[in-house]
C-alpha cells in the first residue's frame, strides 16, 4: 500500500509539473521565435505526437505482462525480447514517416517551394523525426521500470528533460539569443536525451537484464501477443489523438500558423487542466467499478467534490491566457477568450464524464468505447471540415463541442443501462447550486474581461476575490489541508 500511494503521488505531481512547465516553455517559445514560426512548429510536432502516441498502449499492455505473477524466467525474457524488437521495428517505420512527412508536410501547411521557409521546415521535420526515436525509447525504458513497481522513479527522472528545456529556454530569452525553429527543437532533444541517460542508468539499477534484438520464432510469437494486448485500447485512443494533428493542418491551410499558435495555447491550458482532474478521478471510480449498483453513488460523490473546483481553473486559465495575450504576446485576445470559452464547454464535459468512461474500461466495455471514439472522431472531422474554412477557429471549437455532446451522452446513458439505477444527483449536489452559480458567472467575467482589455485591476481583484471566496467552502480544499497537515 505505501508503494500504491508513493506512485500516486510521483504521478499525480509529475503530471502537475509537465502541464506547467510545459505551458512555461510554449510562452518561451512563442517569444523566441514568433506567433508565425511557433504555429508551424505545433502543427509538425503534433503529427510526431500522434506517431508517439501509437507505441503508448503497446507499452502500457508490455507493463501489464511484466508485472503478471507468471511472467518469470523464459517468460520474462521473451517479453523483454519481444518489446525491444517492436522498438526497434517503430523505430523503422518512424524513419519511412518521418521522410514522407519531409516531402509532403510543407505541402499540406501551403508553404511554397523551394524558399527559406519551406528548407527550415523540412530541417525541422528531420530533427523532429531524431526527438521522437528517442521519446520511443524513453517510452520502452520507462515501462520497463514501471514494471518493478517503480512508477515513482520513471516519473521523478522523467521531470529533468523538461527543467533542461525551460533553463536552456529561459537562458535564451533573458540574454535576447536569437533562436531558429530548428534550434528550439534541437533544444527538445536536449531534454528527451536527458530523460533518456537518466532512465537508462535507474533501469540498470532495478533491472540489470540486457536488452536483446534477435528475433527468434517464440520471440515474434510474444510480440504479436503484445500487440494484439494493445490493440483495441491502442484503435480506441486513435480516434481522439489525431484530431490534434487534423486541426493544426487544417487551421495552417485555412486561417494561417497565428490561429496554430493560438489553438496550442489555449489547448495546453485545456488539457492541463483535464490531466489533473483525471487522475483524481482515475482513484474515486476504481471502487465503483467493481459493483454496478455503485456507480452511480460513486459517480455523483465525485463531481459534488470536483464540480465546481473545475469551473474555478477553468476561470483562472481565462485570467492567465488573457495576461499572456495582452502582456506577453501579440494575438488576437478575443480569438483566445473566445475560442477557449468554447472549448471549456467540451473541456467540462470530458472531465464530468471520466469517472463513469474509465469504470466501463474497468468492465471491459472496450467495443462500445471503440465504437463511441469513432463515432466522436467522425463528428468531429465533420463539423471542423465543414466550418474552419467559413468561421476559422472558433469553427475547430465548435468540433470538439459537438463531438463532446454525442460523446458525454452516448457513455452516460451506457453507464445507466448497465447499472440500472442511477439516482442521487440532487442529494450530492444539494447546497453546490449557489457556488456553480457563482463559478459559472466569474468564469464568464474572466473571458469578458480578458477579451476587453485585460488591464482593470478592479475588475481582476473582484474575479479573484470571488474565486477564493468560493474556494474556502470548497470540501476539496479541505482534504487538501488535512493531508498536509494545516487543518485537523
Amino acid at each position: 500500500m505505501p508503494a500504491l500511494f508513493r506512485n500516486a503521488s510521483w504521478s499525480g505531481a509529475a503530471a502537475a509539473f509537465r502541464a506547467a512547465s510545459g505551458l512555461i516553455n510554449a510562452l518561451l517559445a512563442i517569444r523566441l521565435l514568433g506567433v508565425v514560426d511557433y504555429g508551424h512548429v505545433a502543427t509538425v510536432l503534433a503529427l510526431f505526437v500522434l506517431y508517439l502516441s501509437l507505441n503508448s498502449s503497446i507499452f502500457t499492455a508490455l507493463v501489464v505482462k511484466l508485472m503478471a505473477p507468471d511472467a518469470v524466467g523464459e517468460k520474462h525474457s521473451v517479453l523483454l525480447a519481444s518489446s525491444s524488437i517492436f522498438s526497434v521495428m517503430s523505430l523503422a517505420v518512424l524513419v519511412l514517416v518521418t521522410f514522407l512527412l519531409r516531402e509532403f508536410a510543407p505541402r499540406l501547411m501551403s508553404i511554397e517551394s523551394g524558399n527559406i521557409l519551406d528548407l527550415e521546415i523540412r530541417r525541422v521535420i528531420l530533427l523532429m523525426g531524431l526527438l521522437t526515436a528517442i521519446q520511443i525509447v524513453v517510452a520502452l525504458h520507462s515501462a520497463l521500470i514501471e514494471s518493478k513497481g517503480r512508477l515513482d522513479l520513471a516519473m521523478k527522472w522523467q521531470l529533468v528533460g523538461p527543467t533542461v528545456v525551460l533553463i536552456l529556454l529561459a537562458v535564451f530569452f533573458f540574454a535576447r539569443i536569437s533562436i531558429t525553429t530548428s534550434d528550439y527543437v534541437i533544444v527538445l532533444c536536449a531534454g528527451v536525451l536527458t530523460d533518456l541517460c537518466l532512465l537508462w542508468l535507474v533501469k540498470r539499477r532495478v533491472m540489470p537484464e540486457r536488452l536483446v534484438y534477435r528475433p527468434t520464432r517464440k520471440r515474434l510469437e510474444g510480440l504479436v501477443h503484445l500487440l494484439r494486448s494493445g490493440g483495441v485500447l491502442q484503435a480506441t485512443s486513435l480516434m481522439g489523438i489525431f484530431l490534434e494533428p487534423l486541426n493544426k493542418l487544417l487551421l495552417n491551410h485555412y486561417v494561417g500558423a497565428s490561429a496554430v499558435t493560438i489553438y496550442d495555447l489555449a489547448m495546453k491550458v485545456i488539457w492541463g487542466i483535464q490531466y489533473l482532474f483525471g487522475a483524481a478521478m482515475r482513484v474515486f471510480l476504481h471502487l465503483g467499478s467493481q459493483d454496478k449498483e455503485a456507480v452511480g453513488p460513486t459517480f455523483f460523490r465525485v463531481l459534488a467534490l470536483v464540480g465546481v473546483p473545475v469551473l474555478m481553473f477553468h476561470a483562472l486559465g481565462a485570467l492567465f491566457l488573457s495576461w499572456a495575450a495582452h502582456h506577453w504576446l501579440t494575438i488576437d485576445a478575443t480569438q483566445l477568450l473566445a475560442f477557449f470559452a468554447i472549448a471549456t464547454l467540451s473541456n467540462l464535459g470530458m472531465i464530468y464524464i471520466t469517472p463513469l468512461y474509465i469504470s466501463l474500461i474497468g468492465r471491459g466495455e472496450l467495443h462500445f468505447i471503440f465504437r463511441s471514439q469513432a463515432i466522436l472522431a467522425i463528428t468531429n472531422v465533420v463539423v471542423t471540415l465543414a466550418l474552419i474554412p467559413y468561421v476559422g477557429l472558433i469553427g475547430a471549437a465548435f468540433g470538439l463541442l459537438a463531438a463532446t455532446i454525442y460523446n458525454v451522452s452516448a457513455i452516460y446513458a451506457r453507464c445507466k443501462s448497465i447499472s440500472g439505477k442511477f439516482d442521487g444527483l440532487d442529494a450530492a449536489l444539494r447546497g453546490q447550486r449557489l457556488r456553480y452559480a457563482m463559478a459559472v458567472a466569474l468564469f464568464a467575467a474572466a473571458v469578458l474581461w480578458g477579451i476587453k482589455d485585460g488591464s482593470g485591476l478592479i475588475g481582476l481583484l473582484v474575479i479573484l476575490l470571488g474565486l477564493a471566496a468560493i474556494a474556502v467552502r470548497e470540501p476539496m480544499l479541505s482534504i487538501l489541508l488535512q493531508r498536509m497537515g494545516f487543518k485537523s
